[in-house]
């Protein structure tokens, strides 16, 4: 399931964020924060922070947003709440979406800022917008507390559509008990057969459960 409080480090490179955003190509060429996430690697944090700080310097939203989550974490660095909502505000504004969604966990969480709910879920409609499944998933949650039910249909489904699978979990459990939308079963399975196919065993035991196998 999604932790509320879950950090998108959105490093150029499968290995450290597989789910990183595409909406927005670097600033810079991905070459020049290949030492930085190296030296990452390695958990050589004092030294990928100086070459994090350079590229950013340069442009590079990757590295950026990766400095937010250094100073917010205190990797290489004694955690720099204010530092880390700065960076990610930087790379934010120019629509990188990692930054976006984690802006706004900033705000949701009151961390290097006071608390601001309303600024926390417009950070994480643009980062939603830009195609960040992580503020498409929150969106969805916020709804579903407010009863907002047609709203979390339609944000879980985006994410859904990305292969997310508590999403395709949840939009099956809505048009279950027909929440947002009009009971029916056919596509409520529909969505739990989508769900065990991405590995979720949740789904495979919702399915058992109404009679049918998990394809």
């Amino acid at each position: 399931m999604h932790a509320p409080s879950s950090l998108v480090i959105a490093f150029a490179m499968a290995a450290l964020n597989p789910s990183a955003s595409t909406s927005n190509p670097p600033a810079t060429s991905p070459h020049s924060i290949d030492a930085a996430i190296v030296a990452y690697q390695n958990q050589q944090y004092a030294a990928a922070l100086k070459l994090f700080e350079a590229a950013a310097q340069k442009g590079s939203q990757e590295a950026q947003h990766t400095l937010g989550f250094m100073y917010r974490d205190g990797r290489g660095t004694k955690r720099n709440e204010a530092k880390a909502i700065a960076w990610y505000r930087r790379a934010a504004e120019q629509g990188y979406a990692p930054a976006e969604y984690n802006l706004g966990l900033m705000y949701a969480q009151g961390e290097g800022t006071k608390l601001d709910p309303a600024a926390a879920q417009r950070w994480f409609r643009r980062a939603a917008d830009h195609g960040s499944v992580e503020a498409q998933v929150k969106l969805a949650e916020i709804a579903i507390v407010e009863e907002r039910y047609e709203e979390a249909l339609l944000w879980f489904s985006k994410a859904a559509d990305q292969d997310d699978a508590d999403a395709a979990f949840n939009v099956g459990s809505l048009y279950y008990v027909g929440r947002g939308v009009a009971k029916d079963e056919a596509k409520a399975t529909e969505y739990y057969r989508k769900a065990a196919r991405l590995g979720m065993p949740e789904a495979k035991n919702v399915l058992k459960s109404l009679g049918q196998e998990p394809e």
